[in-house]
């Protein structure tokens, strides 16, 4: 059988259960606090992250850039040299050649010969000394994209230089520019 509770049992019964649960909820709104500043940490943490991610893209795709760019470098000074090598073995060949007869002991013969051997390895098929270097279609249109991404937010609008839409005044765009003074000074730039 069930037992009847006074109201003063029923209070404090009641009072008992209610001081449960706001202490359940004040646990519970700590922990939300708790959970909310992690949340922002680390959406700070996701964006510093991507920020860096985006550096190290950017300075990837430099480094590769400048790489492409001292190969090209050094392969023109490689094919330069190579030419210099080639008139200098045809020049010691012709002085050589002159000189029969003025050195002793055949030496002019084996300068000679020196030169036809050291213009044979000259002249070896073009790719022999370097691989032949892979072309890219000229695409000027992309050339033009990919700089305009790689340019901050400037204000200048490449669509308007290509296509302007007013009258184009080159004397005015020329002043401008700061390349001619206006003629109302007189005075003109050397």
């Amino acid at each position: 059988m069930a037992k009847k509770l006074s109201q003063q049992e029923t209070e404090k019964l009641i009072g008992g259960i209610r001081e449960a649960y706001e202490a359940k909820i004040r646990q519970l709104n700590y922990r939300i606090e708790n959970l909310n500043v992690e949340n922002r940490n680390l959406r700070a943490s996701i964006a510093e992250l991507k920020n860096k991610e985006g550096k190290v893209g950017k300075a990837l795709v430099d480094a590769e850039e400048k790489g492409e760019e001292i190969v090209r470098l050094y392969r023109m000074t490689a094919e330069t040299e190579l030419k210099t090598l080639r008139l200098f073995a045809d020049k010691w060949k012709r002085l050589a050649e002159q000189m029969i007869g003025v050195f002793p002991d055949k030496e002019a013969e084996r300068y000679i010969e020196f030169a036809d051997e050291l213009a044979a390895l000259l002249g070896k098929e073009e790719g022999h000394f370097m691989p032949a270097e892979k072309e890219e279609p000229f695409d000027p249109k992309a050339i033009i994209g990919k700089y305009m991404e790689d340019e901050e937010e400037s204000g200048f609008n490449l669509d308007d230089v290509l296509n302007p839409k007013g009258e184009l005044d080159l004397a005015k765009l020329c002043q401008g520019l700061g390349l001619m003074e206006s003629e109302e000074k007189g005075e003109k730039r050397e």
